[in-house]
């Protein structure tokens, strides 16, 4: 059983807020990708710009620029799992942090919907809905551990199981793959290399349709992860990036490149 105790700290490498910074820049290279150049290369209305743009050389370049930038996006996730992970093993109370994980998800919901879905209904949920649900498969997982077989290993399944089912069926944004990698990073903390690569791998089964598998390269930075939490000036500025740079992007493709919702 992987034990709970605190991992020890190492010289150099990258601290927790390190690896925020670099899941972050991943992140905003993805919407931008998918917020702002997905729309212009797949829009299919009639706006003059638009068709301007596509009817040029420049079609094809915003095209292969949309790719590298998604493919460059598919290393956030894994990072953010990662830190979910850490987050709760480090929490003193893993309450106050759903709480946030939920407040978040309900805020970021319609900037979410307007930048990616371009509608205010329809579609999947925020990427903080998968990371409160893995919080509760968390909590399960910590739970169960404490049982005695089989009772120990009927309560893990359930609680992956319960996390996964809730994922595909609130269209969580990374459906059930989310569930799975938290739950892997959890139960592999006390091996940092497996723990890494096993999400990672997981991750690059998700991207291989699209994005050439991209996902797994957040190993690197992962594997050089030194225990430490870092420093943020401000606690929050993590969280509000989230909602506020996606309703930035949907409002720069609305009012600047002009696409309508619907």
């Amino acid at each position: 059983m992987p034990s709970s105790r605190k991992k020890p700290e190492t010289q150099g490498g990258l601290s927790g807020t390190a690896l925020k910074y670099i899941a972050m820049t991943a992140m905003l290279a993805d919407h931008i990708g998918v917020v702002l150049l997905e729309r212009i290369v797949y829009y299919r209305g009639s706006l003059e710009r638009v068709a301007m743009i596509m009817t040029s050389q420049w079609g094809d370049r915003l095209y292969w620029l949309c790719q590298v930038l998604r493919s460059a996006g598919r290393i956030a996730f894994p990072i953010y799992c990662f830190l979910l992970v850490e987050g709760f093993l480090h929490t003193r109370d893993w309450r106050r942090y759903w709480l946030r994980m939920a407040a978040f998800a309900l805020i970021s919901e319609i900037p979410f919907r307007l930048a990616v879905w371009n509608t205010w209904a329809g579609g999947g949920c925020n990427v903080y809905v998968e990371l409160a649900i893995g919080l509760l498969v968390l909590r399960g997982l910590k739970q169960s551990q404490g049982l005695t077989e089989p009772y120990r290993v009927i309560g893990m399944a359930a609680a992956i199981g319960g996390g996964c089912l809730a994922a595909v069926f609130l269209k969580a944004d990374y459906d059930m793959d989310g569930i799975l990698i938290i739950s892997l990073f959890y139960l592999l903390r006390d091996k940092r290399p497996v723990q890494v690569m096993s999400g990672s791998l997981l991750s690059f089964l998700g991207s291989w349709d699209k994005y050439h598998g991209t996902g797994v390269l957040s190993a690197v930075p992962l594997l050089f992860y030194n225990g430490r939490k870092g420093q943020a000036r401000w606690k929050y500025a993590f969280y509000w990036f989230y909602p506020l740079h996606l309703m930035a992007l949907f409002l720069i493709r609305l009012c600047v490149i002009g696409i309508p919702l619907g």
